[in-house]
Order: C-alpha cells, then sequence, then structure tokens
C-alpha cells in the first residue's frame, strides 16, 4: 500500500522538440489528490488534455505517442510518462507552450533529475492500482502482448528489427532499478530511414547527441550509448510511459513482443473495452531508491 505523491515544487525544462525541431518550454506542477496526469497547452488558450488513453490518437502515433482533444494536441509524451511512472507520481499538472515535448538527451533521465529537484509530496490519499484478473493476450501479426494478474509490474520484452538487431531483457519496476537500468536508455533510429521522415517533417530537431543512430555497419554514434543493450531498454522505457496513460497505475507481469507506440495504445484500449482491468487497492510501497542518489552502471 502506498500513497499519492505529487512534487513539492515545480520544475522547469526547455529543449527542442524532436520532430518539430521548434524550442520549447515545459513547466510540470504539484497538482491536488486524485487529479492525476494532465497536459495544458498554455499557447492554446490553456487547453487541457488528460493523460489517458482515450486521447491518444493513433494515427499520429507512429514514432511517437500522441494525445488530441478536440484538434488540439500534445506529442511525444512517452519519456516524461515514463519516468513519471518510474518516479511513482500520480498527479501532476504539465503546462507546455507548444504541440511536442522537448526531446532532451532522448532519454527519461533529466525528467527524473528535475524530480529530485523538487522533491517529493506525498499525500493523504491512498493510490489505488489496476492489474487483471486472468492471463490476457492481445496480438496483431508478428506483435504481442500479455499481461498476467501480479501486485507490482514486471516485463519481458523482446525486440527483432531483421536478422541483425534482436534483444530481449527482463525488467521489474519494483526492485528500484528504473533509473539505472532504464531510465538512461536513448531513442533509436535507422540511418536509412531519417530522409524519410524528415521529407514528412518529422525528426527535424533530432541529432548525434539526442538519438542512437544506427547504419549499415552498426551504431554510428556510440559514444553516447549507456548500455550494450540499449535499444531493448529504450522500448521498455517507452512502454512503462505508454502504459502509464490511464486513470491509475497499471502493475502486472507484462510479456511484450515487437511493441510500439500505436500497439500499446491499442492494447490499453483493448483491456478497457472488454472490461478486463480490476482495481487494485494494495500493492507495493515506493521503493527507498527514489530517495537515493543511484549510481549508473558504466
Amino acid at each position: 500500500m502506498r500513497y499519492q505523491r505529487t512534487l513539492r515544487k515545480p520544475v522547469c525544462l526547455d529543449g527542442i522538440a524532436l520532430h518539430s525541431g521548434k524550442n520549447v518550454h515545459l513547466r510540470i506542477l504539484p497538482a491536488s489528490p486524485d487529479s492525476g496526469i494532465s497536459f495544458v497547452r498554455t499557447d492554446q488558450e490553456n487547453h487541457r488534455i488528460p493523460a489517458q488513453v482515450r486521447y491518444v490518437s493513433i494515427e499520429k502515433s507512429v514514432l511517437s505517442t500522441t494525445l488530441e482533444k478536440e484538434g488540439i494536441s500534445v506529442q511525444t509524451v512517452e519519456h516524461l510518462m515514463s519516468a513519471i511512472n518510474g518516479f511513482y507520481l500520480d498527479n501532476l499538472t504539465i503546462e507546455i507552450d507548444g504541440p511536442e515535448l522537448p526531446i532532451l538527451d532522448g532519454s527519461s533521465i533529466a525528467y527524473l533529475q528535475a524530480f529530485r529537484k523538487s522533491g517529493v509530496q506525498e499525500q493523504p490519499t491512498r493510490q489505488s492500482f489496476y492489474t487483471v484478473s486472468k492471463l490476457v493476450e492481445f496480438g496483431e501479426g508478428d506483435k504481442f502482448i500479455s499481461i498476467q494478474p501480479a501486485q507490482d509490474l514486471s516485463v519481458n520484452y523482446q525486440i527483432s528489427f531483421g536478422s541483425q538487431l534482436r534483444q530481449s531483457l527482463n525488467f521489474s519496476l519494483s526492485k528500484g532499478e528504473f533509473e539505472s537500468d532504464i531510465a538512461h536508455a536513448k531513442t533509436f533510429c535507422f540511418l536509412q530511414d531519417i530522409e524519410k521522415m524528415q521529407s514528412m517533417g518529422l525528426a527535424r530537431g533530432g541529432s548525434l547527441e539526442n538519438a542512437i543512430v544506427i547504419g549499415n555497419e552498426g551504431v554510428i554514434n556510440p559514444e553516447i550509448q549507456t548500455y550494450q543493450d540499449e535499444f531493448v531498454r529504450h522500448k521498455i522505457l517507452d512502454f512503462l510511459g505508454d502504459i502509464r496513460l490511464l486513470d491509475r497505475p497499471l502493475v502486472g507481469r507484462f510479456s511484450v513482443s515487437r511493441g510500439g507506440h500505436a500497439f500499446h495504445t491499442r492494447f490499453l484500449s483493448f483491456l478497457l473495452e472488454k472490461d478486463l482491468l480490476v482495481p487494485l487497492e494494495s500493492a507495493p510501497g515506493v521503493p527507498a531508491w527514489l530517495g537515493l542518489p543511484v549510481p549508473v552502471p558504466v
């Protein structure tokens, strides 16, 4: 059992948006108990978009996750949502002056560092969770997700991009290893896809400092890598952000193969549409590591 958590004071971050290439300003504010996570477009008359799966635009969530309400959207929310999930935060208002979050270094670590600087306020309201009552499987072509009932969150994630890039990893959020094992994992792309993405108006803010680029002979910029198996770790980072788009955290034992933002979203929607989620009032407390500096393996 744990209580709801928010930030002790606001934090601000500035940076370049990955796809638009524009500079954006972000302010993350404490919020009251049971208010959840929401985004506010300060450049659009403070238009509020709850961080809920029903507001995800599937068509716009191929390379990142996009929330949209009444024609106004916020793009690339997954790295921040992953940090929120990994840091056990429940109630926040996120103000942004543009349509896309900053890419920062391509991972979630800058958000975690900002959260640590702010500090956390425990709130006098118990936090409940979702899980499932039985094994649930969901697939589309070669993509697959399953979830089994559990009181914490663990995932086995497998990726495969042809025969040259196959990785898998087991990760448990409750063991307190998000910061050391997942948060530093940067986004990645293939060199052959960059020109196509830019012709579509995407990846204009991408660089060799905020994305790992894979060429025919391997990684072009290995100096920015933190982990040898960084690609699957980043896919877990994305997954943790995407599944946090509910009104309370989702826990369970997950297995994922060849997932992606739109597929993760359709899985969550499937759980809701089939009424497969069950409330869980008791779950492990916040890991002790959240109050301590964590060394990063090198």
